[in-house]
C-alpha cells in the first residue's frame, strides 16, 4: 500500500480534494552526479496535486494521510498496458492466418491485423476506464487527518 502525506488546497463537495504532495524522484536525485542519468529530477516543480477522495471530510488547509492500494494499482496497470499488447499480436497472427482467404501478402495481412487488434483493445480499454466501478477502485483515498489547517503556522490541534 502507497501512503503519502499532503496538504489539502481545494475540495470539491466534500467527497473529493485536491492534494499538494513533495515529488518523488524516480532516480534517487544522482542527476548532477553521473552524466548519463535518467534525467527524472530535472523537473523545477517540487509538488504535485492530485484529485482525491475525501471520505474523511477534510478541509482546506489540513494536513493528511492519502493511501493507494498498490494491488488494485499494478492490476488496472495490467488491464490498461496488457491488454493491447495482447490484442496487437493475436491480431497479427489472425492477419496472418486470414492472409490466403483474402489473397494478400502475409505481412500486409499481419499487419492490418494488428491494427485492427490495437483499434479494438483501446476502445474496449477506453470503456473500461470510463466505467465508475473501475475509477473508484484505483483512486487514492485521504483515511486521516493529520493536522488541522496545517497551512497556518501555530495550528497544531489534531483530530
Amino acid at each position: 500500500m502507497t501512503e503519502r502525506t499532503g496538504i489539502v488546497v481545494k475540495t470539491e463537495n466534500n467527497t473529493y480534494a485536491h492534494v499538494a504532495t513533495d515529488r518523488k524522484s524516480a532516480c534517487g536525485g544522482g542527476c548532477h552526479v553521473i552524466k548519463s542519468a535518467c534525467y527524472g529530477c530535472l523537473s523545477t516543480s517540487t509538488k504535485v496535486i492530485s484529485k482525491v477522495a475525501n471520505p474523511v471530510g477534510a478541509k482546506v488547509g489540513d494536513l493528511v494521510k492519502i493511501k493507494l492500494s498498490a494491488s488494485k494499482l499494478y492490476t488496472a496497470a495490467a488491464i490498461f498496458y496488457l491488454l493491447p499488447v495482447m490484442a496487437i499480436m493475436i491480431g497479427g497472427l489472425s492477419g496472418t492466418y486470414t492472409s490466403e482467404l483474402f489473397s494478400i501478402s502475409e505481412n500486409l495481412a499481419s499487419i492490418g491485423g494488428a491494427s485492427i487488434g490495437l483499434a479494438i483493445a483501446l476502445i474496449i480499454v477506453t470503456i473500461i476506464g470510463r466505467l465508475p466501478m473501475v475509477g473508484k477502485q484505483i483512486e487514492p483515498v485521504i483515511t486521516a487527518i493529520v493536522e488541522l489547517n496545517a497551512a497556518q503556522p501555530g495550528s497544531r490541534s489534531t483530530r
